[in-house]
């Protein structure tokens, strides 16, 4: 399977204490016929947009079988076999593959032409994606973009581990390994949201969590994640979940709905 993540945030969860925080604008590659396959869960409060291509595994190993030398040894690992621990891998989702997927998406034929259609078109973006990367023909847009990915999930490694007192603008820019500028505006261009909002969203993430399972009231929990003001964190709460923190607590949990 593979997934064109367009919009929104996820998780991937295939065991106990295995999982991976994906940012949109990748494309994700499964392995869904393992022991246990990956499971998505979708970022609350955002909006998600994404495409869903399905393949065959019958179709994919008999199309690749003599093909094995010509692909990257990930994709060999994860299609063919034997199956890595990770039963995914990631590449950047570029500008031509978003509009493909969009055109792929609002199509209007009927049906019959429509499966026609998807099946040639799905076909073709699978053989052009794991064999052009294998034979050493990335773009350099391509190189930039994994660059610019990578920038952003250090980045959000970084404000994850002390939500309290975030790195700065410049620190982070050390972390990354470029300047203060040139990351801030390739992170936007990235990840469709500034580092600032990605810290609010990240803050009230984990604040939402210390509410829903009563570890903490509106205002410790606004400490813990580095709001002095109650009123600044309320604000940044509803922005991001469309409730006030006080609504969100009154909210029946998963085992008060069951």
């Amino acid at each position: 399977m593979v997934l064109l993540l367009l919009e929104g945030e996820v998780c991937f969860e295939w065991a106990p204490g295995k999982r991976r925080d994906l940012m949109p604008n990748q494309i994700i590659w499964l392995n869904t016929h393992v022991e246990r396959p990956p499971l998505c869960h979708l970022r609350r409060g955002q909006r998600h947009q994404a495409l869903v291509l399905r393949f065959a595994t019958e179709w994919v190993q008999g199309s690749l079988d003599t093909l094995r030398q010509e692909m990257a040894s990930d994709f060999q690992s994860l299609l063919l076999g034997p199956h890595p621990v990770h039963p995914m891998i990631t590449r950047p989702l570029e500008a031509e593959d978003r509009a493909w997927a969009r055109s792929l998406m609002a199509s209007t034929l009927c049906a019959e032409a429509r499966r026609l259609l998807e099946g040639s078109r799905m076909s073709e973006f699978f053989f052009r994606k794991v064999l052009m990367e294998s034979r050493g023909e990335e773009l350099f847009c391509t190189r930039t973009r994994r660059l610019a990915l990578e920038r952003v999930s250090r980045v959000r490694e970084a404000l994850l581990r002390d939500l309290e007192n975030p790195p700065s603008l410049d620190e982070l820019a050390q972390i990354c390994g470029c300047n203060p500028q040139y990351l801030s505006r390739t992170f936007s261009e990235t990840a469709g949201t500034t580092i600032s909002l990605l810290l609010r969203r990240l803050r009230i993430e984990h604040a939402a969590k210390l509410l829903s399972t009563g570890q903490m009231n509106a205002s410790e929990a606004a400490l813990e994640v580095g709001y002095r003001s109650l009123s600044h964190f309320s604000q940044a709460f509803r922005a991001e979940k469309g409730l006030s923190p006080s609504a969100w607590m009154r909210q029946p949990t998963a085992d008060e709905m069951a």
